[in-house]
């Protein structure tokens, strides 16, 4: 089995790219194995390292590559690595004479915070496989065949709020994790694509399939000629965008 992906991942308008609290996972054009994952999270700001937070769960995930994965036994892995790169943060910012401020101690003591969508593919038939999918909060995962045939976990623009389920690096708010763990599992044919989004490109997709429309066509025709940031910026000048961080990943499932 073959997957083949691009991704794009830019900050909301008039931040550093650094600042960007979105990441997706692998960063590979092209895996040959029988079985792999991939990972997407959007980082909350109001979170302090949210960005180390988002890719600390994208890359554990890929590693963890497991479709029975035990979701607090992960989290706890990650919340170790974390804590880990934490540290070393801390000593860069003392080693460079720019300790952590008042409001930033503040910040990091109570934790930082992100949504997750998972999903791990593997091949147990000669045309195809079954996905398994783990989310926590609003990120989102399109697959499309001749047309739009799952979106997971969010089925619909209004679904959407300001406060999504989150996992945090702080123990004390991921008491009822699981109960905000939602699990899926689907099937795939060779030749299937998955889209993979944060929250704002996700509802700007919805939204299109609400009306009738088919957003997949237009982002495979911009991804095909390079101008998919263009459009992006394009759809935040016209107010269909939020501004906000923006993350697409496109990965295609091959025979190989």
């Amino acid at each position: 089995m073959k997957l083949i992906s691009s991704y794009l991942s830019v900050p909301k308008r008039g931040g550093h790219p650094n600042e960007n609290e979105d990441f997706f996972f692998p960063h590979e054009k092209e895996i040959i194995r029988d079985r792999f994952s991939v990972a997407i999270a959007d980082g909350a700001s109001e979170g302090f390292l949210s960005k180390l937070w988002s890719r600390v769960l994208t890359i554990s995930f890929v590693n963890f590559d497991r479709a029975d994965m035990d979701i607090l036994q992960y989290v706890d892995f990650c919340i170790q690595v974390y804590e880990n790169q934490r540290e070393k943060y801390i000593q860069r910012r003392n080693e460079q004479d720019n300790p952590l401020k008042w409001f930033e101690e503040n910040l990091m003591a109570k934790g930082s915070f992100s949504t997750l969508l998972g999903v791990s593919f593997v091949q147990n038939q000669r045309d195809g496989g079954y996905w398994m999918s783990y989310s926590v909060g609003d990120s989102c995962m399109f697959q499309i065949r001749d047309g739009l045939i799952d979106a997971w976990p969010i089925l619909g623009p209004s679904t959407f709020g300001n406060s999504p389920d989150l996992i945090s690096t702080n123990p004390i708010y991921n008491r009822e994790l699981e109960d905000k763990v939602k699990i899926k599992k689907g099937h795939f044919l060779f030749g299937d694509v998955f889209y993979f989004m944060t929250d704002a490109i996700a509802n700007w997709f919805l939204t299109r399939v609400a009306e009738t429309e088919r957003p997949w066509r237009v982002l495979k025709e911009y991804n095909e000629t390079d101008e998919i940031l263009n459009y992006i910026e394009f759809l935040r000048d016209n107010h269909r965008l939020k501004n906000d961080d923006t993350t697409i990943a496109q990965v295609t499932l091959e025979d190989g």
